[in-house]
């Protein structure tokens, strides 16, 4: 597709996104351009614009929300950006100055949000929440069950759509069993719930790895688990999933869709999962059939469903290849390009 009929997408991360696809190197990490490849052949150009570095961006490294803010990224994109056709804010931190200022500049662009932090742990980010969400003119969710928390947090209603998650399943591949290796649990967001794996894992005779910084260093640990703190390259993570024997991922019922990246890098390599049964990840899993599910917080049934999988092998071998699959017909890099090309061509202010 050419010329006229394209559509300019200017995608603003939350940090800076450039560094990584400057250092991309074929087979050593996720490609970072695929997504962007496929767009491009669906008649979107996209353009990335990073928040500036310090002295120019007064909250660079900083959290995210707040790096995100760029004061001068927002006035070029507001001063230099008027002919794009959407602007694509990834989290809320970088569409606050937009929505704030775009009335008084006339900018009459699209903005919507890809993804954003549905959290109320922070007064901070509820604050740019309560500004940023009735403002937007779309914002694209993760989970179906964000929809409707975010009508009962915010009124809103309209231009709420479901994007999922996307990985990529070639990196990612598929690894032979590992049916000595240690029963793995990931993550370093909030929503995962270390506490209710230890209690159900708790004499189990196996041996567990909890690739983690949020279990405390001085944390007394049952037999037979450690804890893996030390950051790994994506080399180092991928090797981490084929070495386990299945992954288990604990979360408290929270709104975000926290444990997606590692349901997505883990069934993709073929593990089977043990999941906790939260709203927010049950567009990433079907429970019998690519994972077995507990209820948040019931370590009885999370340490039911570990000590099933360390009994039925066949049981894992299925889990992991009916989850291989899943992750390939809807999260790859290819399906999920064709997801979120066909919502920029509807939020587009020049759909083709």
């Amino acid at each position: 597709m050419g010329g006229a009929n394209r559509i300019r997408a200017v995608f603003l991360p939350p940090m800076a996104w450039q560094p990584e696809r400057d250092a991309f190197r074929p087979d050593e990490s996720p490609d970072p351009f695929e997504i962007y490849q496929q767009m491009s052949e669906q008649g979107i150009d996209s353009v990335l614009i990073d928040p500036g570095p310090r002295p120019w961006n007064p909250f660079a490294g900083r959290a995210t929300l707040l790096e995100a803010l760029d004061p001068l990224r927002a006035l070029r994109v507001l001063l230099t950006e008027r002919r794009a056709d959407i602007i694509v804010c990834v989290f809320e931190g970088g569409s606050l100055p937009l929505v704030l200022m775009r009335r008084l500049s006339a900018f009459r662009v699209p903005i919507v949000l890809w993804d954003l932090g549905l959290t109320e742990a922070w007064k901070l980010r509820e604050r740019v929440l309560d500004v940023v969400v009735p403002r937007v003119d779309g914002i694209f969710v993760l989970s179906a069950s964000q929809k409707p928390y975010i009508g009962k947090r915010w009124g809103r209603l309209g231009g709420i759509e479901v994007i999922g998650q996307h990985v990529d399943t070639r990196f990612f591949a598929p690894a032979l069993p590992a049916p000595d290796g240690p029963v793995l649990s990931i993550g370093e967001d909030v929503g995962r719930d270390f506490e209710t794996f230890l209690a159900a894992v708790d004499g189990i005779p196996a041996d567990f790895l909890i690739k983690t910084r949020l279990v405390r260093s001085d944390r007394v640990l049952p037999s037979r688990v450690s804890v893996m703190r030390e950051r790994l390259d994506y080399l180092g993570l991928r090797d981490l999933y084929a070495k386990s024997r299945f992954v288990v991922i604990p979360l408290h019922a929270v709104p975000n869709a926290s444990g997606v990246s590692s349901i997505l890098e883990a069934s993709s390599v073929g593990r089977a999962l043990i999941v906790s049964d939260a709203d927010s990840i049950r567009d990433f899993v079907v429970p019998g059939e690519t994972c077995l599910s507990v209820p948040c917080g019931d370590a009885g049934a999370l340490r039911a469903a570990i000590q099933r999988l360390i009994d039925e092998p066949e049981t894992c071998a299925k889990l992991g290849a009916n989850g291989r699959r899943f992750m390939q017909e809807n999260f790859s890099n290819a399906v999920f390009a064709n997801r979120i090309a066909e919502l920029l061509k509807s939020y587009s202010r020049r759909p083709l």
